[in-house]
């Protein structure tokens, strides 16, 4: 026995070295690790919210930290301190688009919940919309308009980047509000130029997301053009979109341009299932046996008894709706209302953009299980071809290589996670309510509609002055 443990140290240690790999996976789920934050801001207790989102110690969750954090200190109203934050998430995340690759195969052989988390392309484009909003309560509209334009080209840097095809982009709703923005301004052809990328934006919406352009959008274009005189533009627009001449006129007066944001993005739960591995596969490479894998999960089949070698667990995330009860929101100021339109719908881009990055997902799952599959059967095998002729000893040889193929596989699986990380902060949809004003002073109020157009509730927003001409931006968030 003396003889088989020290010809079998050099493996103990191995195994120990896997084991503090797995091990180093483990954790709680990063929802309920900022839950207790969550829970606060959804009643509206700002700090108290802050006060309840604990500093991630390592790297792994920092970059959820400080979008987080500053997505809290912007709803309390401390918009220079929540630019902080943003600007340290915004210089994270480009950092983190340098892989680690150490972590990287850490990650193949525990799970995905040990590299840092490097944000969702409509995460880190949210990042500058937050930013704008901030600088416009700042009075920078200038400012506003620059993290405007990074966004977009951010996204398309990172459509180049990724190892799959991505509908989102373009952020059609970010290059809305640039238009918005620049047209403030009196950047006439700035705007229109913005005001045609958000409705090319708002084309390919349609198709991956079902989600048409704004009508308001249309006539901000109609009513540019003929302000610059692009009258051949003007007749396209009028008759493809069916306006009245009074609807493009040039109004008198101020605006009130409020973005409404309600409910909460969809959450990743984590799912599990099994997929066969086929007897014939042992002697293929591990990659060549996932793409295999993740043919089947979407040709299922009906096995014979004797073709399957063994079922191997598969954890992946999966997006579950937040449902919200906010169906439609209405604008009031004085007298006059108007009706929002949804301009930004997360709940959307999140599933369909996860859904295009899925096969990468099962495919890396699939390596990793099958990865630590084998560790464990190449340590059985390991003990069983060991070339001690003490016979004596050969029992014990293979019960011990069994128990640590064992312990390995038993560690394996209790290892596999998906990674369900997320900023979970974020709202479900975005809205846009714009009302004509007569200069002055503003008392505007929203009126939050369930699906079948009664007012769920009625929020006050602060009282703004409006001069002859001015565009004034606010926004207003509603957890319902």
């Amino acid at each position: 026995m003396e003889s088989l443990m020290q010809g079998s140290s050099r493996s103990v240690i191995g195994l120990s070295v896997v084991l503090l790999l797995l091990l180093s996976g483990c954790g709680a789920a990063y929802s309920g690790y900022v839950s207790r934050s969550l829970n606060q801001l959804e009643k509206g207790n700002y700090e108290a919210a802050l006060g309840k989102l604990e500093k991630p110690t390592g790297k792994t969750n920092k970059l959820l930290y400080h979008l987080e954090k500053g997505l809290i200190l912007h709803y309390q109203g401390q918009y220079e301190a929540s630019n902080v934050e943003f600007e340290r998430a915004e210089r994270l995340s480009d950092q983190l688009y340098t892989r680690s690759v150490s972590r990287e195969i850490a990650a193949l052989l525990s799970n995905d919940s040990i590299v840092a988390y490097r944000g969702e392309e409509f995460e880190l484009a949210l990042i500058h919309y937050y930013r704008a909003m901030n600088y416009a309560r700042l009075g920078d509209r200038q400012a506003a308009l620059v993290e405007c334009r990074k966004a977009n080209l951010k996204l398309e840097n990172y459509a180049q980047q990724a190892e799959y095809e991505l509908s989102y982009k373009n952020d059609a709703f970010l290059q809305y509000m640039t238009g918005l923005f620049f047209e403030a301004e009196g950047e006439w052809n700035d705007a229109y130029i913005s005001y045609k990328d958000a409705l090319k934006g708002y084309r390919a919406y349609e198709t991956a997301f079902d989600l048409q352009a704004p009508r308001m959008l249309i006539i901000d274009l109609a009513r540019l053009a003929k302000r610059l005189g692009y009258e051949d533009e003007v007749a396209e627009y009028t008759e493809r979109y069916q306006l009245e001449l009074e609807e493009i006129q040039p109004t008198s007066g101020g605006e009130l341009v409020v973005f409404v944001e309600s409910g909460f993005v969809p959450r990743k739960h984590q799912v599990e299932f099994s997929v066969p591995i086929l007897k014939d596969e042992g002697k293929w490479e591990v990659w060549t046996v996932s793409e295999r894998a993740v043919h089947r999960y979407h040709h299922p089949y009906v096995y014979k008894r004797g073709h399957v070698d063994y079922w191997l667990r598969v954890a992946l995330p999966e997006y579950r709706e937040v449902p919200s009860q906010v169906a439609g929101v209405r604008l009031r100021a004085g007298d006059q209302s108007a009706l929002a339109a949804t301009a930004e719908d997360l709940d959307a881009i999140a599933q369909r953009t996860f859904a295009q990055k899925f096969d990468t997902i099962l495919l890396r799952a699939v390596a990793r299980n099958l990865a630590k599959y084998l560790a464990s059967k190449s340590i059985e095998k390991a003990f069983e071809d060991d070339d001690d002729d003490d016979d004596e000893n050969d029992w014990a040889k293979e019960g011990l290589g069994k128990a640590l193929g064992g312990l390995v596989n038993l560690f394996g699986v209790a290892t596999e996670a998906a990674d369900t990380r997320g900023w979970l902060a974020l709202p479900h949809a975005i809205r846009i309510a714009r009302l004509a004003v007569t200069p002055g002073t503003a008392a505007p109020t929203l009126e939050l509609l369930d699906d079948r157009g009664r007012v769920l509730s009625v929020e006050t927003l602060p009282e703004v002055a409006v001069a002859d001409g001015e565009k004034v931006f606010l926004n207003f968030r509603t957890f319902r």
